[in-house]
């Protein structure tokens, strides 16, 4: 019996050792997911603004480089008649519509959104947002602002104008022999363009009647 005893410790001593765990594979990183190719520049240029009032949303009259233009030679059009143009010059003075003309330069076909229109005064200091309205786009064809979409072609640059609302002259005060400065922001398909302009404002010969200054 001993023996018996003996022999089942002995066994007992020699069994097998369980087997060890298989090692952990270290987890494998994935790379990093190519990034998206960078988006094509746009050129945004303030070209002209206008600061003055609110005359029902009118749109320029014309390209601001167009307007200092002098009328081709043998042109005896309505566009250059003198008596219309100084029918327009007497309509611009009684009221001048606040909006802003500018040229956007675009590689890829892109949607157009204003995101900021902000007018400061000398010192820098907000005078407040103006609201843009009403897009605009310059039509080689008929010579005018026309209804536009907001949509621009590839490859090509625009000359569009945006109407906006009238800055608060009450509360600026005197606007005129001062310089004022318009910032604002493009926003052309995913990327921001900013663009500035400053503006001093000149006292009109004659004010028209009812005008604060």
């Amino acid at each position: 019996m001993r023996a018996l005893l003996l022999a089942l410790a002995l066994a007992g001593c020699t069994k097998a050792a369980p087997p060890a765990p298989a090692p952990v594979q270290p987890a494998v990183a994935r790379p990093p997911a190519p990034a998206p190719p960078p988006a094509k520049a746009a050129t945004v240029t303030l070209t002209a603004i206008t600061l003055a009032d609110d005359c029902g949303g009118t749109p320029p009259m014309g390209l601001p480089e167009a307007s200092n233009a002098p009328a081709p030679k043998g042109k005896r059009d309505a566009a250059y008649d003198n008596t219309a143009a100084n029918a327009k010059m007497k309509m611009k003075r009684r009221c001048e519509q606040t909006s802003m003309q500018l040229a956007i330069a675009a590689a890829d076909a892109a949607t157009i959104k204003v995101k900021s229109v902000e007018l400061f005064d000398e010192s820098g200091k907000s005078l407040g947002a103006l609201t843009p309205s009403k897009p605009t786009k310059w039509s080689e064809t008929s010579s005018t602002y026309e209804a536009w979409d907001e949509a621009i072609a590839k490859d090509s640059t625009s000359n569009v104008s945006y109407v906006l609302s009238r800055p608060d002259w009450t509360h600026i005060g005197d606007r005129y022999n001062k310089t004022f400065t318009v910032k604002t922001v493009i926003t052309v398909g995913a990327v921001d363009a900013p663009a500035e302009k400053s503006i001093t404002l000149s006292a009109p010969a004659s004010l028209p009647p009812g005008v604060k200054t």
